[in-house]
Parts: structure tokens; sequence; C-alpha cells
């Protein structure tokens, strides 16, 4: 079985690029985040993730069929979105595939997104960030963002963040507390930050306006996996974000 990154024909990759990967976390913060600046920005879809680890899975929107996991640009930004959980067994999988297209496009920087437990900070949705360079330390500061002293990170963000700071890759890890499933104020936080860190201007009032709405889809769509998880017992180990 193979897991491999597809570009679609007559697509490129940017050059110089920042690459921010956004697959599913808690409160599906960083799939929520990645998909409304895909939204806002008027990302082109230019690939995919093909696997057989994750076959027989297709998402729907606007009446059109999708890949679960695909890849989008504009300008210097490239974004991995994943629309699916991928199970823990088959992580490592996916991890190699991704470091393996890193290391072949030699991005500027990589942008890890997560949700994490809230810890009852101060402020609503804190973020947390992790950086493997001087400079982007520096910037953590200036956005008064506190840096995770101690601690452990899991699954594939915690590979790609190990492969970049062992291959010097610059690399951030931006992390924001929620409590809830789903958290769309959680990803307008970290789109707020996400925004100054690469400077690029990415407006959240929709997603904050319509953040009870995307509560109540996904609720539903949480509820319709369910009912058919009972019918179909292969499909235990995937998760649906949004139809």
């Amino acid at each position: 079985m193979t897991t491999q990154i597809v570009i679609q024909k007559g697509k490129e990759v940017p050059k110089n690029a920042i690459v921010i990967e956004g697959f599913p976390s808690k409160g599906f913060v960083s799939t929520i985040a990645a998909r409304y600046m895909i939204d806002e920005l008027g990302m082109e879809d230019i690939g995919f993730i093909e696997s057989d680890r994750v076959r027989s899975v297709a998402v729907i929107h606007n009446s059109v069929p999708m890949r679960p996991i695909r890849i989008y640009a504009k300008d210097n930004l490239v974004v991995f979105l994943s629309e699916i959980i991928i199970p823990i067994q088959h992580a490592v999988e996916f991890s190699n595939a991704l470091t393996a297209w890193i290391g072949r496009i030699t991005p500027t920087r990589v942008v890890l997104l997560a949700g994490i437990s809230g810890k009852g900070t101060e402020k609503d949705h804190e973020i947390f960030g992790i950086a493997n360079t001087d400079e982007l330390n520096w910037k953590l500061e200036e956005l008064k963002i506190k840096k995770v002293e101690e601690g452990m990170l899991t699954g594939i963000s915690s590979d790609l963040l190990l492969y970049c700071m062992e291959n010097n890759i610059p690399s951030i890890s931006l992390m924001t507390e929620t409590k809830n499933l789903p958290d769309p104020l959680a990803a307008a936080s970290m789109l707020t930050i996400l925004s100054k860190l690469i400077d690029v201007k990415v407006d959240t009032k929709r997603l904050i306006e319509e953040g009870k709405k995307i509560e109540e889809m996904f609720r539903e769509i949480m509820e319709q996996t369910k009912r058919g998880k009972e019918g179909h017992k292969e499909m235990e180990d995937y998760s649906p974000m949004y139809q």
C-alpha cells in the first residue's frame, strides 16, 4: 500500500513556499482554520494526497465530489487540508510522504496548526507556540504568544516539526486552546495570529459570525457519521469534517 502526494497536471507548487498544515486536531480547530483561509483567500486546488489507507472516501462541496485530503496554493502559500482524521496506525505513513515532499520543495517556512485541550487560562482560546529559529521565536514574542517550555506533541504535526528541526527548515507550531467540538471561535483566534505571522490578511469576521451555524453543522455531520458507522463497520477510523 502506498501514500503519495499528487500535484495535478498543469498545476505547480509555488517557489519559496510557506507550507501550512491543516490536519484535524482537537475541536477541529486546524481544519476549520485551514478551510476558512482557503475560501477567504480564494486559493486554488492544485493537488491531493492519494493513499490506499483512505480509499472509498469522498467529500462533497457545492455538489462536487472531492478528495478528502487536498492541497491548495496562492502566491507563495501552500495549504494542506484534511477533512478526515488519519487513523493513528497510519500516521507514520502519511508523515513520511509529507516530509519527503517537503524535502523536495525546500519551503521557506512550515507552519503547523493544532487545537489542544483548554487549561483554563486567563484568555479565551489562549495560543501557544514552538519554533525552531531565532527569527520565529522573536516573532512569537512580538505577537505575545506563550512559548511551550515543556510537554509532548504527537501525530503528524510532531513528525513534521522534528523533520524541519533536523533539516534546518524554519518551522513553527501554533496551538490554540479549545474545549468545544467543533470550535470555530478558536479557529478565528488562530487565524488572527497566523495572518500576522505570514503577513497575509485573513478577515475572520464571517467565521466569528457564522460560528454557531458551523457548530450545528458539525454536530449534525457527526451524528450522521455515527449512524453511518453502524451500517459500515469499515469506516470506523474516519470522521468527515464538512458537507
